[in-house]
């Protein structure tokens, strides 16, 4: 008797393997790909759904037990929907533990997604492995407006400039940023930017147009920009750039006839002083 009893305690034990179709067991949780990392042992188990950006198809080893084997599991990556992409470190911390049933009705189409586009998964936290969880997708689909090659390149330069305080060359940057196909947010982080911007060059009242339209536009949560709409209303001197910088000129950056003169064109240097 005691062989039965080992068999269904393994089975009862063992995780269930899901095919496309099916549908979850209760309710659905609405989140972010974030906050599901932040806390993975919180969601094991449960039923997700948050919005992605895709990445690429991915190959991952296990290197624990699991159920996501190579030949029954496709694997890609993704940013969370959140992630600001136009910043270096970000753009190289995409996540990697999605996988999806190559049975699935849905799994030819996830080979031809493109990079940026934009997704609304539905899945359930499986395991969770050195922090990280691992997660089985049951749904997904497209969600409109992603960024684009374009876009990130100009906001990441801006975000550059911002850096070295350079705040006109980093409004010219983000003014060639915003179009009709971003995603609602990213013009929220572009606004936001620009008020910035503004703010430290003393034009509080423009700052704090870009700042309305912000507020408008990203989440209800980001108590940062709302701070700094506040302090921009009583104290806008506080984010004045006072500090002048002395900065290394380039070569290209000067004029034509500095960068490039020789020495007949060049003023003449005062000769040193001679004793009588």
């Amino acid at each position: 008797m005691k062989i039965p009893v080992l068999i269904g305690l393994c089975a009862a034990l063992a995780p269930a393997v899901h095919a496309g179709g099916d549908e979850p067991p209760g309710k659905v949780v609405t989140t972010t790909l974030s906050q599901v990392r932040s806390t993975p042992e919180a969601f094991k188990n449960i039923w997700v759904r948050f919005p992605v950006q895709f990445t690429s198809m991915g190959k991952v080893s296990n290197p624990f037990f699991t159920q996501f084997v190579p030949d029954r599991f496709a694997n890609f990556y993704c940013w969370a929907d959140e992630q600001q992409i136009w910043k270096k470190d970000q753009y190289e911390s995409p996540f990697g533990l999605l996988f999806i049933s190559k049975d699935h009705r849905q799994a030819p189409r996830i080979y031809g997604t493109k990079v940026y586009e934009r997704m609304m998964v539905t899945g359930v936290v499986r395991n969770t492995f050195q922090g990280e969880p691992w997660i089985e997708v049951m749904e997904y689909y497209t969600v409109k407006k992603r960024v684009s090659t374009a876009t990130l390149a100009h906001m990441h330069r801006a975000d550059t400039l911002m850096t070295k305080r350079q705040w006109n060359r980093a409004i010219s940057e983000l003014s060639l940023a915003p179009g009709e196909e971003l995603p609602k947010h990213v013009l929220g982080q572009i606004h936001r930017s620009l008020a910035v911007c503004y703010l430290r060059l003393g034009e509080s009242g423009t700052a704090l147009e870009h700042l309305q339209t912000a507020l408008t536009m990203l989440p209800t949560t980001d108590r940062d920009t709302q701070e700094m709409a506040r302090l921009a209303r009583s104290r806008p001197e506080s984010f004045l750039d006072r500090t002048v910088a002395a900065g290394h000129i380039e070569d290209h950056e000067l004029p034509m006839w500095e960068a490039f003169g020789n020495d007949q064109d060049s003023p003449a240097r005062p000769a040193a002083p001679t004793r009588k």
